[in-house]
């Protein structure tokens, strides 16, 4: 049972956004009556900040408008704010390569200049973006440069907030000391300038980092103490989050007339605030304490309640989807329809100049004639060709459109959970363990469904992506295994068809798990698996390689997975390899000479 960190967007959005602005937005046109620029632009600067979440679509303009008018003012650092709004205009349109641009422009011209408090900000916010990629070695860095030019200027509550943010990042890879020990030093300011509200959301994610290193008598303390410094009427889903935790921590020490109360208290607040994300979490904790409690009906069924809403979730997000592509096929249509009509336009005017000079000279104009004609062939050609153009986009996006994964993943999810039920009422280990791992199979493949249908990209899956989440995912549920591991992936991105990516990533996940399984016996060992997928002439490869102990003969000559990886590789009429790594462990390599790449 995992419970997520639901309050960082939040958090986020309060230190990487707001800048100590609390004006009112005036209007535009009251920059016409100001003489000054810096005036103009002190004015706009709370507007971009302000409209930066609540209309995103105008912070574009906004942007534009303040770059316009720092352009006039030889100044680096207000061309460095420049440039950092326009950055955090493409940011919250999810543009996050732009964003990441424009941010390290800036930096480049304020580290030549002192510490300020903007350079500070710039390096949280391009953490904010390498942190979307969940790029730990980069996010890390940047926060630890704002971090560092907080303290150079003795900016307290940034230093603070650095911390906060540091601590969850640490939280979310498992680097649960780090994440304490930055925790620790936020929480002094906090205590200080009494800002209960920060002071609660710190505790919230100390008492999320205990949770998760298993430390659970110290994780009810700080939920406690989150939920006693914030009201539930001020943040509803700190004391939802708060006492689903506190509910999963008495049900792991088996005290289970402690943990229903909270967890019931959990759903009711989740479910009064309409947080999916967060009630979905509280349905599984749930189910849990059921399931620990041997009442299997009740736990089936919060399994069931918790998948219901989470395919309800999923579901909205296919209809958005579908709305911004249809959206998008509109605006192609139109823009079709557009060209067409100026092609039209042209067409007749061109008409027109050859009747007039027709009526001017018969002889003189006969070549022009015969030009005109050819002309007039070419652009009825390329009329010919647009009008194709917009009818194929209509087929293709109205075939996009009708085209759905959802029944396939569903149909997956309903597998994932009966064998998740079954393995319960199993005693056997083995049989337990073989259940367990044809699940981790089965979520592979619901990977791949629900990533067909949650992006634009209806027929294909990006490699980089898909790597990244099903490494995570398979990290996840083999903790007993994965605990003090490290991977490292070095993925080329590149979208492959479902008939490609579906028995790549079963093989990924049969290699990746039997280095789990087999190749650390050591708990002591600094182990690290690295993933290697790239185009090589004309196959992919894939590479998996392990530091550990190395497969023994009878494993590899009788592993089921094994097996498996060779019945897919067929498939793929890929040429599978397992061999001694260089240095130490095993080398695993794929190299696939069937593939589609869209």
């Amino acid at each position: 049972m995992s419970i997520r960190y639901l309050l960082i967007p939040q958090l986020l959005f309060v230190l990487q956004i707001t800048n100590g602005f609390s004006q009112s937005i005036p209007d535009l046109k009251i920059l016409d009556t100001i003489p000054s620029d810096e005036e103009k632009l002190n004015i706009l600067a709370p507007i971009i900040n302000s409209k930066l979440y609540s209309n995103p679509k105008q912070i574009a303009f906004y942007a534009k408008v303040y770059d316009s008018i720092a352009k006039k003012i030889d100044n680096p650092e207000i061309n460095a704010t420049a440039l950092n709004f326009k950055g955090m205009a493409h940011y919250v349109v999810e543009e996050y390569d732009r964003a990441i641009t424009y941010y390290l422009k800036a930096t480049r011209i304020l580290e030549q200049l002192p510490p300020s408090a903007e350079l500070a900000s710039i390096y949280n916010n391009l953490a904010a973006c390498t942190l979307i990629r969940n790029d730990l070695e980069k996010t890390e860095e940047y926060y630890l440069k704002s971090l560092s030019v907080s303290e150079a200027i003795n900016d307290r509550p940034w230093i603070a907030n650095t911390n906060n943010n540091l601590a969850m990042l640490y939280s979310q890879h498992k680097l649960y000391d780090k994440a304490e020990a930055a925790i620790k030093k936020a929480i002094p300011y906090y205590k200080e300038v009494k800002d209960s509200i920060k002071l609660g959301i710190t505790y919230m994610n100390y008492g999320n980092a205990m949770l998760f290193s298993e430390h659970f008598n110290e994780a009810t303390k700080h939920y406690q103490k989150a939920v006693e410094l914030v009201t539930v009427k001020q943040i509803p889903l700190l004391h939802a989050v708060s006492k689903t935790g506190i509910g999963i921590s008495a049900t792991k020490n088996k005290d289970y007339q402690k943990a229903l109360p909270y967890l019931t208290e959990g759903v009711t607040i989740a479910k009064e605030i309409k947080h999916d994300e967060q009630l979905m979490e509280s349905y599984n904790a749930l189910g849990d304490y059921y399931s620990a409690t041997k009442n299997y009906k009740e736990a089936y069924n919060m399994a069931i309640t918790a998948q219901d809403l989470k395919d309800s979730v999923l579901s909205r997000q296919q209809d958005a989807n579908m709305a911004q592509a249809l959206t998008k096929f509109e605006t192609e249509k139109k823009e079709a329809q557009l060209k067409v009509v100026t092609l039209e336009a042209e067409k007749a005017k061109q008409q027109q100049r050859l009747f007039l000079i027709l009526a001017i000279s018969g002889l003189l104009f006969t070549g022009l004639i015969g030009y005109s004609y050819q002309k007039n062939k070419q652009k009825n050609k390329q009329l010919a060709k647009q009008k194709e153009l917009l009818e194929k986009t209509v087929d293709e996006k109205n075939t996009l459109l009708r085209e759905t994964h959802h029944r396939v993943k569903n149909s997956f999810q309903i597998v994932s959970s009966l064998l998740f039920l079954q393995s319960k009422n199993i005693k056997d280990k083995e049989a337990q363990l073989a259940i367990k791992e044809a699940q981790n199979r089965v979520r592979s493949m619901v990977l791949i469904h629900q990533k067909l249908y949650s992006k634009d990209e209806l027929v294909g899956i990006e490699t980089h992506e898909y790597f990244q989440d099903l490494l995570q995912d398979i990290f996840d549920s083999h903790k007993e295994h994965s605990n003090g591991l490290k991977y490292n992936l070095d993925i080329e991105s590149m979208v492959l068809n479902i008939e490609t990516i579906t028995p790549i990533g079963l093989i990924l996940n049969e290699l990746i798990v039997n280095v789990l399984k087999h190749a650390f016996t050591d708990k002591n060992q600094d182990g690290l698996i690295r993933v290697q997928f790239k185009k090589e002439d004309e196959h992919l490869v894939l590479k998996v390689i392990d530091n550990g102990n190395g497969l023994s003969a009878d494993k590899k000559d009788s592993s089921f997975g094994l097996k498996l990886i060779n019945a897919l590789a067929k498939k793929l009429k890929a040429t599978f390899l397992l061999r001694e790594n260089k240095e130490r462990g095993t080398e695993a390599m794929l190299q696939i000479r069937k593939y589609d790449m869209l």
